[in-house]
């Protein structure tokens, strides 16, 4: 039996490694033995040395590029030491800590979950290995057995997200920058304010580079200053449309949890907000509600986190209008908002006042997601991921046509 080694740390929730556990399950129902490990825990360093050498590992994954550069007595790469794929999976921009979405070796793979910052990382420099995008998996896949859907109709509305302020950001801007730069950033913030719910936000990369050239100013071959702009910009327009939102369902009786919401005043309104976020608990909480809200993370290429968990709970997930849903769901309009007051309101609104009704769209909208998107076929992108790794990084492949030289000498 091949084994997946899952690398785990501490975040946030522990979020990143709930979802990754999530996978384990899924991994199993494909015949693979399924390890997590914490390497901040102690003796994990004697755990991994014992499960290389008792187990075929498959692959190893982490998110946001844990583990990948991890050396070996030789301070060689481990995993190019031992042969072993690597894949660092990101849900985030490249903009983001971009050193972890650099590849340590030939042996890593960086997969995205999205198209948007797929296509962004193919146009910044030191790619040394294979970049892919991972297939959607339902997320803690309970079965229609364990849903008790007349409960769900008295259930709650959750949205579980951490907020931000985009005031405290721009006045950072304004304090930290030099005049002409902040004065650059507040005109794209300005832009990005009054198109907030059109698609411009899903290429902040064209969007920096569209402004510069305006002004006569090539930055193509300057990664960095993409870098800097589109990790601001992005930042930027995930807290108006948060901020937005929460403003919006202050007004009827839904749960927000998460963190950082300080610069929202919730006394007097009909929301209850929870501080802090817990996956494990959230689970449970997205089981027996009536809904979840979500926003993409200015995205519109594949399914958010927390989609994917309303659709291993048969549960409704609110969220805006995204490319994803209206290409794969017909009734992609009956869970749908624009990120503007009113259509939001008016989702938020109809919801509440027809429950059964929204059970019902969320329960099939999770069955037809399931018909579509094969866990099968998802476990299968990863496993060809990793073999495109094991293949392309290999020193020499024997058995091959006598015209075959591998590795051609010129790329190594």
């Amino acid at each position: 039996m091949n084994t997946i080694l899952f690398l785990s740390g501490k975040t946030m929730g522990d979020s990143l490694g709930s979802i990754g556990r999530a996978l384990g399950p899924l991994f199993e129902e494909q015949g693979f033995e399924f390890i997590e490990l914490v390497p901040s825990q102690p003796g994990s360093t004697d755990i991994l040395n014992q499960i290389i050498k008792e187990k075929k590992l498959d692959f190893v994954f982490s998110f946001a590029g844990m583990g990948a550069d991890y050396k070996a007595a030789n301070d060689r790469n481990l995993w190019e030491v031992l042969g072993i794929p690597f894949l660092a999976i990101h849900g985030d921009s490249p903009a983001y800590f971009f050193d972890r979405h650099v590849h340590a070796s030939p042996y890593v793979a960086v997969v995205y979950g999205f198209h948007e910052h797929y296509n962004f990382r193919k146009q910044l420099p030191k790619i040394n290995g294979v970049l892919a995008i991972a297939e959607p998996l339902p997320l803690n896949q309970f079965t229609l057995e364990d849903i008790d859907f007349k409960k769900k109709e008295s259930g709650k509305l959750f949205f579980l997200k951490n907020g931000n302020d985009p005031e405290k950001l721009r006045r950072m801007w304004g304090r930290d920058l030099p005049p002409r730069i902040a004065s650059g950033l507040f005109a794209l913030a300005d832009e990005l304010d009054n198109e907030i719910a059109s698609d411009l936000g899903l290429d902040l990369n064209g969007f920096v580079s569209g402004f510069f050239g305006g002004k006569g100013i090539d930055i193509d071959q300057v990664p960095k200053l993409h870098l800097f702009y589109v990790a601001q910009l992005d930042d930027y327009l995930r807290r108006i449309k948060s901020t937005m939102m929460a403003e919006v369902l202050k007004e009827f009786p839904v749960e927000i949890h998460g963190y950082n919401w300080e610069h929202i005043d919730f006394h007097g309104s009909k929301c209850h907000y929870v501080k802090g976020a817990d996956y494990s608990l959230s689970t449970g909480l997205i089981k027996d509600s009536l809904g979840m809200i979500d926003m993409s993370p200015n995205t519109g290429s594949n399914f958010h986190d927390r989609p994917l968990r309303a659709f291993g709970a048969y549960t409704l997930c609110l969220t805006n209008e995204q490319a994803c849903f209206q290409q794969v769901f017909e009734n992609h309009a009956d869970f749908s908002f624009r990120f503007e007051r009113e259509s939001l309101r008016e989702k938020v609104a109809d919801v509440l006042a027809h429950p059964q009704r929204y059970v019902e769209i969320g329960r099939n909208t999770a069955l037809d997601f399931q018909q579509k998107f094969k866990v099968e076929a998802s476990i299968r992108r990863l496993c060809e991921i990793a073999d495109a790794v094991r293949i392309g990084a290999a020193t020499r492949q024997v058995d091959m046509q006598d015209f075959f030289l591998w590795p051609p000498v010129s790329l190594t």
